[in-house]
């Protein structure tokens, strides 16, 4: 089965891929063994991301997940190889290249079936903006008869990859809408609705398309069943997201129960666009322009406006509240105190080190002000579930779509922003932006006008983010960290012997997670004393170990440092595992990176910043990691660096000090 529906000619001995569905590949109609598993990882990424260039260090981290071995790069290269001999072929395995800083693969839109199909999706689409809508109708079938199922299913576990699909997935529905649009808008509805009836199975949440659906069924004659699609969509909405159908599906709606003979012929692009009122934002796409209407009029093709509010139902997004929330009393305040001495504060910038309770702090706060910010509150994550950095356009789309926007969003980003800001100026609105990663992610997000609230989590202290509001999060207090444990493990037990308490805090670095963590096992471990488990945790042998509990994991936590500071910061923090406690100076440093101590002093310094390590007050010139980070940073130095380096490192480390 070869990518065909291009009409380039396919070179003798040329390897032609499909991965809208089972990955495969095929020569002169032949099927090519593609090799093991992790040689099939790196394919997979390498196609998902055809004629770009994949870096090495995201090769590994699909391979391997989060802890590739130290020869993970030799392997890389060993898969590499193998690909180019067997499966692309001698002829043609210049297409497989080392770009620094990794392997590109080029392919045209007839070896590869994505390609084709993106192709073909902007072939119809572009029709559909020039409003030849007949025309658009067949490439953008031929696009969606590529897929042969889900596409990669042996790879939706894996990084990287489960990100890229879940993208192709939402990318063919907006293409499959688009052509059933088009039909309708030919007057072609009889021969969808089976079709329009197993997609609103498998996406119930897509408005566009159940709307769709209930035109065709209005068209056909039953308009009962149209009418209880909506219903089926508003409990649906109700139950899974506590909101309401957008405007648009609720005009559409409407237009069914009065019979709008409007609905009967062909017209635009199928979707019946009411105009809202004129005192609020239009969120509504010109048909197959991806322009925006908000005008005085539509033109004569749609139905005239009818009264109501073009207002979406309250949206309360956040996340629940921990009932066991301790501590950060005054920082809570400060922002409380902030956001309710008038309108337009500075957005509130949350920073700290991993496991210190930056998003349940915000959250906590964000409660607390529902009353202040009443037309909804909003969460959105800036990273993806594998921990990678969200584009800013994709971000703006997610909120468009909350907000109301029927339809895909404007290509540019310019416009994404000025839509959105314009639906969020005339309300008021509380926005928390969970994981920023750079002050660059942020500052698009951000509102133009209107009385809104804006709090920001982010590892890294986002200095550059202008009239920034700073909340620093640190460790706990002892206090704060015994009264955590008592909430978890019980007041009374914790109270029977509160030096053992105190003794589980330190040990834990009095990082809230740590805390968490501990406590948890307390809790689940009713035989064992606190004084017990306290020196449990004193063991720099154990500590890792016993700070680790169903999903969360100190391990786990320390491992996102990878992703977060790249290759050369991490390298440094693996070097601070040969330290034999958490102090050091850039002198130390210097000696375990064999560099001069300026250079180690900035290097520090960007640590402190991404909140690796701590730095003592001026003129102290002492640097401070936690004793978990740095038990962590032990365990990868000895699995990724040699034996030998190590040891120099160690050498070089003691005979500067002795030195002192």
């Amino acid at each position: 089965m070869g990518v065909t529906a291009l009409p380039e000619e396919v070179e003798a001995e040329e390897t032609t891929f499909a991965m809208l569905g089972p990955l495969e590949a095929y020569r002169n109609g032949d099927l090519v063994p593609l090799g093991p598993f992790k040689q099939r990882v790196l394919l997979s990424l390498l196609l998902c991301h055809a004629n770009r260039i994949v870096p090495v260090d995201q090769l590994s981290t699909a391979a391997w997940s989060e802890e590739p071995p130290r020869t993970a790069l030799k392997n890389v290269q060993v898969y590499v190889s193998a690909l180019r001999k067997n499966v692309l072929g001698a002829a043609h395995r210049h297409r497989l290249t080392y770009r620094p800083p990794g392997y590109q693969l080029q392919l045209g839109p007839h070896q590869l079936d994505i390609l084709c199909y993106e192709t073909l999706a902007r072939r119809g689409r572009q029709y559909l903006r020039d409003r030849e809508i007949a025309k658009a109708v067949g490439p953008l079938h031929d696009a969606l008869k590529l897929w042969r199922g889900d596409p990669l299913p042996d790879m939706a576990h894996v990084p990287l990859i489960s990100d890229e699909l879940s993208r192709l997935h939402s990318e063919r529905m907006s293409v499959y809408e688009d052509w059933a649009e088009a039909k309708l808008a030919l007057g072609q509805h009889t021969d969808l609705i089976g079709s329009l009836e197993e997609n609103v199975r498998r996406h119930p949440l897509r408005e566009r398309l159940r709307s769709a659906q209930m035109i065709a069924l209005f068209r056909c004659g039953r308009q009962a069943e149209a009418l209880a699609e909506y219903e089926n969509m508003r409990q649906t909405l109700a139950r899974e997201l506590g909101l309401q159908p957008s405007p648009v599906l609720e005009r559409l709606y409407r237009a069914i129960l009065a019979g709008d003979p409007s609905l009967d012929g062909p017209f635009g692009s199928g979707v019946p666009l009411v105009q809202p009122a004129r005192s609020r934002v239009s969120l509504v796409q010109a048909p197959g322009s991806g322009a925006l209407l908000g005008g005085p009029s539509l033109g004569g093709a749609y139905p005239a406006p009818q009264s109501g509010h073009d207002v979406i139902a309250h949206l309360s997004q956040l996340p629940r509240d921990l009932a066991d929330f301790t501590g950060r009393k005054e920082a809570a305040q400060d922002v409380l105190d902030m956001f309710r001495s008038g309108r337009n504060g500075p957005p509130v910038a949350i920073s700290g080190p991993a496991g210190t309770g930056k998003t349940a702090f915000a959250v906590h706060v964000a409660h607390l002000l529902r009353e202040r910010f009443r037309d909804g509150q909003l969460f959105v994550r800036l990273r993806t579930p594998a921990g990678r950095e969200r584009s800013v356009p994709d971000v703006l789309g997610e909120m468009l779509r909350t907000c109301g926007f029927d339809g895909d969003p404007p290509r540019r980003a310019g416009e994404r922003v000025a839509l959105y800001r314009a639906w969020l100026a005339e309300r008021r609105i509380l926005l928390i932006f969970d994981e920023a990663s750079t002050e660059a992610q942020i500052r698009p997000l951000l509102p133009g006008a209107g009385d809104n609230g804006v709090l920001i989590t982010s590892r890294r202290r986002l200095s550059a983010l202008e009239s920034a509001h700073h909340v620093d999060l640190e460790g706990f207090t002892p206090d704060e960290g015994v009264e955590l444990l008592r909430r978890i493990a019980g007041t009374e037990r914790v109270d029977a012997d509160p030096k053992a308490a105190r003794r589980m805090v330190d040990a834990c670095g009095n990082l809230p997670l740590a805390v968490r963590i501990a406590g948890a096992r307390l809790a689940a471990q009713r035989h064992t004393g606190l004084s017990a488990f306290a020196d449990r945790l004193a063991d720099e042998q154990s500590l890792l170990d016993e700070l680790s509990v169903g999903d969360l994991s100190l391990r786990v936590c320390a491992a996102t440092y990878r992703r977060e500071l790249g290759p050369g910061l991490w390298a440094t923090l693996r070097r601070l595992g040969v330290l034999p406690g958490g102090e050091f100076t850039a002198d130390d440093l210097a000696a375990l990176l064999d560099v001069d101590a300026r250079f180690a002093g900035c290097v520090a310094d960007k640590l402190v910043e991404a909140h690796v390590v701590t730095a003592e007050p001026w003129p102290s010139q002492t640097y401070l990691i936690a004793d978990w980070l740095r038990l962590y940073a032990r365990e990868r130095l000895l699995v990724e660096e040699p034996a030998a380096e190590i040891t120099a490192a160690r050498n070089r480390l003691m005979r500067g000090r002795s030195l002192i």
